[in-house]
């Protein structure tokens, strides 16, 4: 496969109410002991986020949100700008996954390009294996059990740094 036609596709949660765990003080700022802190108090409000791009970083498709309202509050007034969808956990399960693939994955890959391509992510439950693309342009390659970390493309720092920037 041309690098341009290799997909990752990656789940992760997203505490979207979470504060910083940490910071960093500048040595202007004076000493360590001088700096007041309080302990961590963590929000636990979660989102999922599915994410996929392409080897070369030029076709990134559309993330989903999934949520666990049917209608939340933050749209009530304008529309979510990206697609969303709710589950009872906030979880991507074999619905929320064929929902995905359907509507948001292979209408992207149609418009990207003609040339087959492949989908490179994890052997989460939620990932349906009979869910196939039926016109045969996308082959879905699973990664083996406990060494998505390792080798799973989006786990090399995209998703570290989008939650950063967060």
């Amino acid at each position: 496969y041309n690098p341009k036609n290799i997909f990752n596709m990656d789940e992760t949660g997203l505490l979207f109410r979470a504060l910083p765990t940490s910071t960093y003080v500048s040595l202007e700022e004076g000493s360590r002991k001088k700096i007041r802190g309080t302990k961590v108090l963590r929000a636990k409000d979660r989102v999922t986020l599915v994410l996929c791009v392409n080897a070369t970083g030029t076709c990134k498709v559309a993330p989903l949100i999934v949520g666990t309202s049917k209608n939340p509050h933050c749209f009530r007034d304008s529309p979510c700008p990206i697609p969303y969808v709710n589950q009872r956990n906030a979880w991507v399960d074999r619905e929320v996954y064929k929902g995905w693939w359907l509507d948001i994955f292979l209408p992207a890959i149609r418009k990207f390009t003609k040339e087959p391509v492949a989908l490179i992510m994890d052997n989460c439950s939620g990932h349906d294996p009979t869910l196939t693309d039926p016109t045969g342009q996308v082959e879905i390659i699973f990664l083996p059990p406990n060494c998505t970390s390792v080798y799973q493309p989006l786990d090399q720092g995209i998703i570290s740094t989008l939650k950063t920037l967060y």
